[in-house]
């Protein structure tokens, strides 16, 4: 499965980059599906920085999912790849100066693997509502009272 989105954030490149690198520091919420979030490589992000999740899958199914940044270039690019909970893939975002704000794009690549993949249409379905929401999210999380830290100071 593929899926390719954009949002236009009224914030700066260097803001939702921000935002983005720093997803363990953000609260969830409540109705989020991501139930632990945790950094498992000190240090600022970077290549090679790792992240554990705990993730709501179905009412009483938690998975994991492990990921690796695989590219970080400031106010750019971010991506990562991830694995488990029966299913592998990549996610990339990329960040566009639009006006004042910018133009925030995801591309996300996912394969499901055992059984999951009997139920791919299913998933395909659930994700595509679940990753707009996702960028909607962001947004207004951006456009509301997120103070960004300095790129540089992390990066």
């Amino acid at each position: 499965m593929y899926y390719e989105l954009s949002i236009r954030i009224d914030r700066s490149p260097a803001d939702v980059f921000t935002f983005l690198r720093d997803k363990e520091r953000h609260p969830r919420e409540q109705a989020s599906p991501v139930v632990l979030l945790e950094k498992m490589t000190p240090g600022p992000p970077r290549v090679g920085t790792c992240y554990r999740e705990v993730v709501r899958m179905l009412p009483f199914y938690r998975g994991e999912i492990l990921s690796t940044i695989t590219r970080i270039e400031p106010t750019e690019f971010l991506e990562e790849d991830f694995s488990g909970a029966g299913m592998y893939g990549h996610l990339a975002y990329q960040f566009l100066p639009h006006g004042p704000g910018t133009k925030l794009i995801q591309r996300q690549s996912l394969q499901c693997r055992g059984l999951l993949k009997l139920c791919q249409p299913v998933i395909r379905s659930i994700l595509d509502r679940r990753l707009r929401q996702r960028l909607e999210d962001i947004k207004v999380a951006l456009e509301s009272d997120f103070t960004a830290p300095s790129v540089r100071s992390r990066a």
